[in-house]
């Protein structure tokens, strides 16, 4: 295996660790009713900045010791080049679709207005509906970044 897909491994199993943890969490916060208190959009923030840095750690660690881990000499080539490409490209077309449908549901929920954000509000406040907003982006952004590790992993394998 080499040290690329080795690295993309590593992301993929960091990734989906750490934001399925932050996001086990998040849902647990909400089917206890967190919305309504005001320690929600902190609590979410803290798990949002350790997450940040153990996705940092994890992936710095483990790649660390993938590179330390030995494999053969080999020097990325096109077929490499352009199974990253197309893989990033697929992402960004994933990622763009994702916000576009975000951006249209908030703009329909705005667009109807009262008679959905009065229910909305009784069971959340306005700052901690933003905080789930905000996780909504987030999800977008993890998403396509999965489909662009797996997406690469599975193009530099049909590549060979």
């Amino acid at each position: 295996m080499s040290l690329r897909e080795r690295h993309l491994w590593i992301a993929i199993i960091v990734t989906v660790g750490v934001w399925g943890l932050y996001g086990w969490r998040l849902v647990s916060h909400v089917a206890a009713g967190d919305l309504k208190g005001q320690g929600f959009a902190a609590d979410m923030g803290g798990l949002f900045v350790l997450g940040l840095a153990l996705i940092a750690v994890g992936e710095g660690v483990l790649t660390l010791v993938a590179r330390l881990a030995p494999c053969g000499r080999e020097r990325e080539g096109a077929a490499e080049r352009r199974a990253a490409l197309t893989a990033s490209h697929v992402s960004l077309m994933a990622l763009i679709g994702l916000l576009s449908a975000v951006a249209a549901t908030l703009f329909v929920l705005g667009l109807i207005g009262d008679p959905v954000l009065r229910p909305l509000l009784r069971w959340t406040t306005p700052a901690n509906l933003l905080v789930l907003i905000a996780n909504a982006l987030l999800a977008c952004l993890v998403l396509s970044e999965l489909a662009r590790f797996g997406l690469t992993l599975a193009y530099l394998r049909t590549r060979r």
